[in-house]
């Protein structure tokens, strides 16, 4: 097996090694939780977690992917009966009413192609699941969409990271794409939290 760590992190970011140590204690059943709270709550991608554990344990990078896979079935099945009853409400707490407004007008001009699309894209896919649910969108329908456009999306970002891990065969650039990984994940939550308190202002000032 081929490690993406051949040692320790030092230097400025051994405050990462920590976080590695957190990643691999929670390994699937952490992955799980977070694959099916993203879908239901707006928060950073998937990838976030999925790269970096596929990075700690390449040789069974399709394993994450078969769990990113059934949890986020999982969660969108569930969502959409959350949007059905309580969706907007919820949509509002949770997204400016730009994206609202962006996701609204791809769901009036594609239907269940918009489904895909958001599933694929970087579009919070809460937002795709509860408006499928708010406009009572065919539940069958639903999930193959939502299947088709999160699937490949998995499996070409799973299947770069290992393939890249395994094949170039460097632990120096193993251990650089680890450090990217894990920067790009705290960035991400940076912005997610930043863009969430801005939300808040705005509503409070426009109360």
């Amino acid at each position: 097996m081929i490690y993406i760590l051949a040692e320790e992190i030092t230097g400025f970011f051994s405050f990462l090694n920590k976080i590695i140590e957190i990643l691999e204690n929670l390994d699937h059943v952490g992955l799980a939780i977070y694959t099916f709270i993203e879908v239901l709550v707006v928060l950073p991608p998937i990838e976030v977690i999925y790269y970096p554990l596929i990075q700690l344990n390449v040789e069974n990078w399709y394993w994450y992917l078969l769990n990113v896979v059934v949890f986020n079935v999982i969660a969108s099945m569930f969502g959409y009966y959350i949007g059905m009853k309580i969706g907007y409400p919820i949509l509002r707490f949770f997204s400016s009413e730009e994206l609202l407004e962006k996701a609204k007008k791809l769901f009036d001009k594609w239907g269940v192609l918009a489904v895909a699309i958001g599933a694929f894209t970087p579009i919070p896919y809460t937002i795709v699941v509860f408006l499928a649910g708010i406009t009572k969108m065919d539940f069958k329908k639903f999930v193959i969409a939502g299947f088709l456009g999160r699937v490949p999306r998995y499996i070409i970002g799973g299947y770069a990271v290992a393939f890249v891990v395994t094949e170039i065969n460097s632990s120096e650039l193993n251990q650089y794409m680890l450090i990217l990984s894990i920067v790009g994940m705290l960035l991400f939550l940076l912005y997610y939290l930043l863009q969430a308190l801005y939300n808040l202002y705005k509503k409070r000032q426009l109360s």
